[in-house]
Order: structure tokens, then sequence, then C-alpha cells
């Protein structure tokens, strides 16, 4: 059997001349390589930042990374046995290399078979001064960025590192998605393009593993195989990709991916195309309401939360009368249990509180009656008006004569719970014995959107009569006037809503079992509104949290689904964590941050993608386990992106500036050690759509660019809202239908 110090020897490049906890300094022999090493199993460069080294101990190898290669003059090492004569000692170049430890490589053999190595992370035993620094091969520096997974059918190809030898760097999709990735880079430095080569090549692996396992499970899943094409009908897999920008829409049109746009066609052209998105305000919750409409909290908050309860429960436009008379019956009924329960009906010195309660609910309701259409309602009001009396009545008997004070046990129960169920047949014939009866704001009911405006106009009149609309009547103009907006409205969508319709918005936008139109949701949220864009984007991210919990709950196991937020920056910028940001980004940042620590445990895995990290919540950010890091200039930004990163590796994330486009640095739990790593290309129809201004082609007339503002200024006036097209043409459109229907994965 192997050693581990068997298998290293002989690819020595230096020795160790310090060792401290954050890093490994190390003397290069002055017969290394100097720039391309031969001694490694194939040629490679050495040395090379980001280039890796083996310090072999008792426990295997500390695996360092390169982070800094530099000369010092030192004096010429003596040699034993050899005499100077008295030459003079000139100092000579020597080469140093400072290692920061990442891992622990380790080598498993079996008879019969090739050595394994495994890198685990951590270092267990530090090197000593003097022990040799060596060169791994090819297979060491395969297992390094590589890693270790516990099916290899599941790894994931992203790229390859060229400081290993062009070795394939693969990730584990639970590591990636599990724990949530940060996607992170400068505009151009080929950060979308990671994004959506990570959801291709994810679906494509997972298509391979379903065909390679079709021989030891013939009937699952489904399989059907034409000229050239094998379509996998039940890839069960969920990716719902934010696109403020409209990059991605045609991104994923080979993968039957469906995509969702404002003022899309309604048929999404023939089904080829986009279709509308759609996020009814009727999914929205109280307080996203109380955000978009900008609802103040002292009277206009609370009337539109009412509106929202009765709305959902099932009401309609309510009159006044009825209106003042529930909540007049709601009122006192809820202050005489509480009065009774307590014992103030008994109490010396607190029985005067019942006997003002009993009061005022004599005026009241005497008022009311008055005004109440319905002879049964007004004999109930009437009754209950005689019950208040005789309480009253009773009690007055127990006064004193000269000083008008109650005495103690002016009220018997009886008296008290007689008023009480007065009450409750009230409150039961309009239709509400209590407030049970009334769902809570939150609750995805569907109701008739456009009515909210004039129940909470309905709803300004209280119990006493006292008319409040003067408050209310920028809310119910807020709330005309944005939902009117043509550019809202078809988001929006106020019509009243079929009974299923939120089973179909769910199977629609997260997905349904085993779908097979594709895997991908890509909604454009380009021509939404600024002012509302915050608000569509944390009902999506709200919803699709609140899906997976209860998906959880009802079947004992999560449904792990991607949600990928592009231009991160912007929705959950960490300005927008204070109370003192705007209503409408407040809610959607904390709605993020929210789902950044709790969607885990619900197998929502979230991926942000921001060119801009350090304006990006420290929450969100905190809760990523990796980091892929493309090229970022801005020196706020590396000092943020190096504070985030684990292993203490800030002299490697020195080279962020200086990355070419593609090239990044992956770093966290999906990678077993931080590694370069050069990304996979695209072809040019799967990369997302922003590509530099090609301004020199255009100027010259290379690139035709023809300007018709008139038919822009009359599609973006039209009352129908833009429609998103779809193929150009019928050819166009049977192209696309022969290139692979939505089943079709053509990796």
């Amino acid at each position: 059997m192997s050693s581990i110090v068997d298998i290293l020897g002989g690819r020595a490049v230096g020795t160790v001349e310090s060792v401290s906890a954050s890093g490994i300094t190390v003397l290069v022999d002055p017969a290394s390589p100097q720039a391309t090493a031969l001694n490694a199993g194939a040629p490679s460069g050495f040395p090379r930042i980001n280039g890796y080294l083996l310090v072999p101990n008792e426990g295997g190898a500390t695996v360092g990374v390169i982070t800094a290669v530099k000369i010092e003059r030192k004096p010429y090492p003596k040699r034993k046995g050899v005499q100077d004569f008295g030459l003079v000692d000139l100092p000579f170049p020597a080469r140093l290399l400072t290692l920061t430890p990442l891992g622990t490589l380790t080598v498993k053999t079996e008879p019969g078979s090739e050595d394994v190595f495994l890198v685990r992370r951590g270092v267990d035993v530090f090197p000593s001064v003097g022990d040799s620094a060596l060169l791994p091969t090819p297979a060491q520096l395969a297992a390094i960025v590589q890693g270790e997974t516990e099916d290899a059918a599941r790894r994931i190809q992203i790229g390859t590192c060229p400081t290993a030898g062009g070795a394939a760097v693969y990730v584990d999709p639970d590591r990636l998605f599990g724990r949530h990735l940060a996607v992170l880079g400068n505009t151009g430095s080929g950060k979308s393009c990671t994004v959506a080569g990570l959801i291709r090549w994810s679906l494509g692996q997972a298509r391979t593993a379903v065909l390679d396992g079709l021989s030891t499970e013939p009937t699952e899943p489904s399989v059907s195989r034409g000229e050239g094409k094998t379509s996998v009908s039940r890839l069960n897999a969920r990716f719902i990709v934010l696109d403020p920008n409209g990059e991605y829409a045609d991104t994923f049109r080979d993968l039957g991916a469906r995509v969702f746009a404002v003022g899309a066609a309604a048929d999404g052209a023939g089904g080829k195309g986009p279709r509308p998105l759609e996020v009814p305000a009727w999914l929205w919750n109280g307080e996203e309401w109380a955000a978009f409409t900008g609802a103040a909290p002292g009277i206009q908050r609370p009337l539109l939360l009412e509106a929202l309860r009765r709305l959902r429960s099932g009401g309609v436009t309510p009159d006044a009368v009825d209106t003042r008379l529930r909540s007049c019956a709601t009122r006192y009924r809820a202050q005489l249990t509480m009065a009774k329960q307590s014992g103030d009906h008994q109490a010396k010195g607190r029985c005067e509180r019942v006997a003002a309660i009993l009061s005022n609910a004599e005026m009241d309701f005497a008022d009311l009656a008055q005004q109440v259409g319905d002879a049964g309602l007004r004999s109930q009001l009437d009754a209950l008006t005689q019950t208040a009396a005789q309480a009253e009545a009773s009690a007055r008997s127990n006064r004193d004569k000269n000083t008008q004070k109650w005495w103690h046990n002016p009220f018997a129960d009886r008296d008290v719970q007689g008023v009480i169920d007065c009450l409750d047949a009230i409150l039961g014939a309009l239709g509400c014995q209590d407030e049970a009866c009334v769902v809570s704001e939150d609750q995805p009911s569907a109701f008739a959107v456009d009515e909210l405006a004039g129940y909470v106009e309905a709803l300004s009149v209280d119990a006493a009569g006292r008319d409040a609309s003067q408050f209310v009547d920028s809310l119910r103009l807020r709330i005309d006037g944005l939902l009117r907006r043509e550019s809202l409205a078809c988001v929006a969508a106020p019509e009243t809503p079929a009974s299923d319709a939120l089973a179909g918005w769910l199977s629609d936008y997260i997905g349904g079992d085993e779908r097979s139109e594709g895997q991908v949701v890509v909604l454009d949220l380009s021509l939404i509104p600024s002012e509302v864009v915050h608000i569509v984007v944390a009902v999506i991210g709200r919803l699709t949290f609140e899906a997976l919990q209860r998906y959880r709950r009802d079947n004992g196991k999560e449904l792990p689904t991607v949600l990928v937020l592009e231009e991160a920056h912007t929705f959950v910028h960490k300005s927008l964590a204070s109370d003192t940001a705007p209503a409408a980004g407040r809610v959607c940042c904390r709605t993020f941050e929210r789902i950044a620590r709790e969607g885990r445990k619900f197998g929502l895995g979230l991926v942000f993608a921001s060119q801009r990290p350090s304006e990006v919540s420290p929450t969100v950010l905190s809760q990523c386990n990796t980091f892929v890091l493309h090229r970022i200039v801005n020196d706020r930004d590396q000092e943020y992106v190096r504070s985030l990163v684990p292993d203490g590796l800030g002299d490697m994330l020195r080279e962020l500036p200086s990355l070419p486009s593609r090239r990044a640095i992956l770093v966290g739990w999906a990678a077993p050690a931080p590694v370069a790593v050069e990304i996979r290309e695209l072809a040019e129809l799967e990369r997302p759509h922003s590509p530099d201004p090609a301004f020199w082609e255009v100027w010259t007339g290379k690139e035709p660019r023809p300007v018709d503002w008139e038919a822009i200024a009359a599609t973006w006036c039209d009352t129908a809202g833009v429609a998103h097209a779809g193929p150009q043409d019928e050819d166009a459109a049977d192209e696309v239908a022969d290139e692979g229907g939505p089943d079709d994965i053509p990796f």
C-alpha cells in the first residue's frame, strides 16, 4: 500500500521557511522551474498566482494556494563539505511563495485499483519549517478543484481551472443552491451568462442522469425518442428568474421555458411567445397593500386592512348603516364580555364603567334603529335597548340616594349576559356572529379588487356617526389611480378572479407536478412601473416562500425550488432595510431577508446576482454560502467581498480587478477549495441579451438601426399596452417548434 509521502515524492520545488495560522512561506529551490514545471506528470505553469502546492505531513498533505510570489536577496546557502576559500559571499535572488492553507489531501488505496485522492476542508496538522513543498499531479489537482460528492452522476461542470492544468471544475447542486448563491461582478464581466449557464448545465446534467437510469428503471420516467431527439417529460426541477431588464426572455426558449411579460398577448403568441405577467392584487397581503397605497398609520391603514378583511370574507360593498351597526355591536360586545370576565360589573369603584357602556349603547342603538330599514333587525335593536335599560334599572336601586354613588354588586351576571346575548343576535342577523368569521387581511382569498376603494369609503363612517371621509379621500384616490393605470392594471388584474385562481397561479408561476412544459419560469419585469416594481417582486418572493412552507407542512418533505434575483442591489439595497426607507422598498427587502434566513429549511434556494455587492443588504449576503466572483473594480466592493468570503483569501481576491470576462473565483460551500474558474462558454442564442452597445458599428453603418419613433409612440400610448411579440412570422414559429418542444432539452 502506497503512503502519501511515497506518492508525492520526486516533485519537490522548495522548503517551508515560515508557518503561521494564516499563511505559509516557501523558499523555492534554485533548481526549480522558472516558468514551466515538467515534473508534475504534465507540463504546468509554475509558479503562478492561484496555483496549488502540497506540503506532506502525517495526516496526508496540506493543500495551499499560492497567493504571492516575490524575490528576496539572500546570502547563498553554505554547502556542506565545501570550503569557500575566502571568496566573497554575494547575495543571490531567492524566490519566495506565500501559501494560504485550504485543506488536507488524503489518499485511498485499494489493491488492484488506482489511488483515489480526497480533499477535505480544514487543516489538521500544520507543516513544520523545513518540510518539502511539492507540485501536485494532474490527478491530485483534479481532486483539489473537483472535490468529493456522494453521487458522481450529479456533478455539474461549470468550467475549467486554468491554474490547475485545465482540470474540470464541478459543483454539487445541493451545495450550490441549497445554501444560497451570490454571483457578483461588474457589468460586462459575464455575470448574467454564469447565472444562465448554471441553470442550463444543471438541467442538462439532470437529463443525463435520468436517461442513464432508464436501463435499471425502464418505466421511470417517461421518455420519447425521435429523430435525433430525446425528451424527458418528468424532470421535476423549478427555476424562477426575476428579470428586471428583460435579458432572459429568449435564453431558455429551447428548454420550453414559461415566459411572462407585461403587455404580452393573452394567448402567448399562439403558445410560442410570452404570456401576460399577472400578479393579482388580491394575492397581496395587508402590509403590501399598505405600502402600495401609502396608507397613513392613523386612520387610513386600519380602514384599509378592515376593508381587505371584509372583502376576503366574501363581503360586498357595505351599506354605511350596516357597517356602523356591525362595528358598534362588535365593540360593545367585546367591552361587556371583558368587563364580565374581569368582574368589573360587580367590583366597587369599577362598575361605573359598565354603567357608562350600557348608557352609550342605549343612545347609539336607539339612533341606529331609526336608520335601519329591515323590520326584524329594527325589533332586535329595540330589544337590545330595552334589555340595557332594564339592566341599568335593576342596578339603580343599589345607588346611594344622597351621594349618587354606586354600591357594591350593582349588576347581576344575568343582566349583563342578557345584553351580550342581544348583541350576538344582532351580529348573527348581519351575517357575522363574531370576529372569527372574518378572515385575515393576509389570506390570499380572491375578491374584486376594483371594489376596494368603495369599501374603504363606506367604512370611513364610524359607529358613532362621525365622518372620516376627509381623511381617506386621498387613500381612495390613490387606489383608484394606481389600479386604473394600464401598465399596472394588466399586472394587478383587478377583474374578479375564478374560485381556483390561487391554485392556477401557483401552478403557472412555481410549477405543477413534474411539468412537461419546462422547468424554467422567466418573469420579465422590465415594463413594470418603477414605483410598484418592488411590491410586485416582494409578492412573488413571499408567495413562493409561503407556498413551499405549506408544501412541507402537508407533505413532510421539501419541494426544491431556485429563485433567481437579478440586479439584487435594486431590490435588497442595504438602505431599504431601515425604517426610514420607502414603504414599498422596505417590504421587498425584508421579504428577501426572511427568505435568505429561512428559505433553506423549506427547499427554497436563492441566487443573487449583483454588480454592487457593497450596496446589497448584509443580511442577505451573509446567508450566502457560495460565491462566484467575477471582475470587481470598485475598491469598496472589493473590500466588502473580502469581508464576506471565508478561508482568509484576502490576497487571492486581489486578483478581482484584473479578471477577464468569463473568468471567476469560486469560493464557499460548493467548492472543496477556492478555485479560479474559466466559466463554460454559452452559444450566442443561449446567452442573456445584454451585449455591449456596438457604437462604432452603428456609427459607421455596418449595423443598420432604422428608427420609427411614430410606431414606438403609438405603441407606447396604446391603451391596450405593449404587446410582446413571439416569433416574427409563421416560418420563424415553425422553425422554433421544430427545434424542440417543451420537453426537449438539447444538451
